[in-house]
Parts: C-alpha cells; structure tokens; sequence
C-alpha cells in the first residue's frame, strides 16, 4: 500500500467530510477513495470513519490519526521543499484557484509556458468564482480579481496587474437606442450586469483629469459569469461593463466598440492570494513571478483603435 497516497486521501475525506467531494479534490473515483481508506483503517487496525447515507463522522481514533496524518504530510512536503530548494529547482503538486472567466481567458494561455519552463511541477487548476477556504481545501494558490475588497487579512497577497474595465456596446444596439454621453444618459440604458463584480452596478465615467461620475445601471440580464453577458452584448441587447481581456478581440473586428472612448477607464487589480509569507513554496513564488511578467506582457491595457461610438 502506498502509506503516503492513502493519508492524503483520508486527510482530504476528513477535511471536506464527504468521499464524493474528496474523490473529486484528489481526481479520483469514489470507490478508489473508499478503498485507500478501507487499506488506512486496514493497516492502523481500527475504524476510522463512520459512514452513513446521510452523514460521515470520523472516531475518536480516526481525528487522532488524522492529527498524526497532517503532521506526516506537512513534514514530507517540508521535505519536498527543502530539497527543491537546495537543487533551486521547483517540483511538485501545485493546486491553484482562479476566477471562472479570467481562468479560461487568461490564465490557461499562460499555463503551457509555465509547464514547459518547470517539467517538474505538476498542475492542478479549479475555476470557481466564490472565494474559497484556502487551508481547508487544500489550495497553494488563489488567484483573484478584486476592487478595494481583500479576503481574510491573514492571507498574503501580491499584486499582478490592474484590469481595465470598458463600457461598451454593439454599433447597431447604439444606432438603434442612441449614444449616451453622462452617467445619467447611461442609467436609461438597458445594462447588462456581470454580479460578481465588485462594480456590478456602480459603474464609473471619469474624463482625464476630473472626479469620476457614477452611475447606478440596472438591466433584463443579470449574471454570474461574463462570458454570458458578452454573448447578450453581441447579440446587441444592451450595453455591458468588461474587462479589456473578454472584449478585446471583439473591438478589433468592429463587432463592439468603446461607449466613452475618451473616459478613464475603471481598473480592478489582480491579486495572488497564498497563506502566509513562511509556508511560501519555491513552486509559488516560482509561479507567481512567472505569471507576473506573463500579465505584464500579455494583458490588454487598452482597446484597439477602430473608431469611437459617435462615428459609428
């Protein structure tokens, strides 16, 4: 049996409190879960878990052993580690969380560069737009959009970019409805509203050089990805507040174009998020100095010039 493989799996059983989910984490199938535990309560002689239909509790023995398990574990990774860094070669799982669209758009373009850079780390990625539980399910890395609004003080976090954000709009939805030119035009707008932005529906118009306007926007589609929202933006049902990497390529063929072309546009930073300066693995900040430089050299910080919405 391998000793080590059955402890992750139980830590992870124990630590998500279903072997449905735990399958899913170590990307395996639920009677492989169920089996490396059968082989851990095997070899330590003891039940570990109670299990039920509607409900999984672990003995008195079993959140002894899983105390003992983590200290294994942490241990072994300890060593892991030290021994990459010694070689100044990362190595190793590294388990990353990222926003859904971002992940998809931006982040999966970098990945291959990376992987073709360190051979030796293995990667495993979750797209989820809820803020996750960092420690309990077992990330080393969070990667997310936010405003002003930072998660649980206790993580570090380390800037990578700023994100534009542009209001924009199909040429025939603005022929057909008009172009406005103020915030309080905009608000008569049937806006298409992203709802896990921090600006959803505060949108701000700042001309060069003067104090932002903000307009409360409201619209007959909300939604909690912005992949949706830019299918109804094209699709001319309203105008959409983006990020310059979703609109991008969209501006350049003519199919979108800028509502204020000449305001400031909003930014929201991008952060990576990991526990704590101490636990900071040569894999993470081998990956995040990576995907730095990959942001700073590969993000849109602008759109293309192809004309403004009044000429259209």
């Amino acid at each position: 049996m391998d000793l080590l493989s059955a402890m992750r799996v139980f830590v992870r059983v124990v630590e998500l409190r279903s072997f449905t989910q735990a399958a899913d984490d170590q990307g395996v199938s639920s009677s492989a879960v169920s089996k490396q535990v059968a082989m851990l309560e095997s070899h330590f002689k003891a039940r570990l878990l109670h299990r039920t239909t509607r409900s999984l509790n672990v003995t008195d023995i079993g959140e002894a052993i899983y105390r003992q398990c983590k200290v294994v574990l942490e241990e072994v990774a300890g060593a892991e580690n030290l021994v990459a860094e010694l070689q100044g070669e990362p190595r190793g799982l590294l388990r990353i969380s990222s926003n859904m669209t971002f992940g998809q758009l931006v982040l999966s373009r970098a990945l291959p560069e990376f992987m073709a850079r360190y051979p030796d780390i293995r990667l495993e990625v979750t797209l989820d737009d809820r803020m996750p539980d960092m420690v309990r399910e077992g990330y080393d890395l969070m990667i997310r959009i936010k405003g002003s609004q930072l998660p649980d003080s206790s993580l570090v976090a380390r800037k990578l970019c700023d994100i534009p954000m542009f209001i924009c709009a199909t040429p025939e939805y603005l022929a057909d409805q008009g172009i406005p030119d103020s915030a309080e035009a905009l608000q008569a707008h049937n806006c298409l509203i992203f709802v896990h932005a921090e600006n959803a529906h505060q949108w701000q118009l700042a001309a060069p050089g003067e104090s932002a306007q903000v307009a409360t926007v409201s619209g007959d589609l909300r939604a909690n990805n912005s992949l949706v929202v830019r299918e109804a933006l094209l699709a001319h049902r309203g105008i959409a507040n983006l990020a310059s990497f979703l609109i991008a390529p969209q501006v350049a063929r003519g199919e979108l174009v800028p509502v204020f072309p000449d305001a400031e546009p909003e930014r929201l930073a991008t952060y990576a998020f990991y526990p704590n300066r101490e636990s900071a693995t040569l894999k993470v900040t081998r990956f995040v100095d990576f995907f730095a430089g990959w942001l700073d050299e590969h993000l849109p910080q602008s759109l293309p010039s192809v004309g403004k919405a009044a000429d259209r």
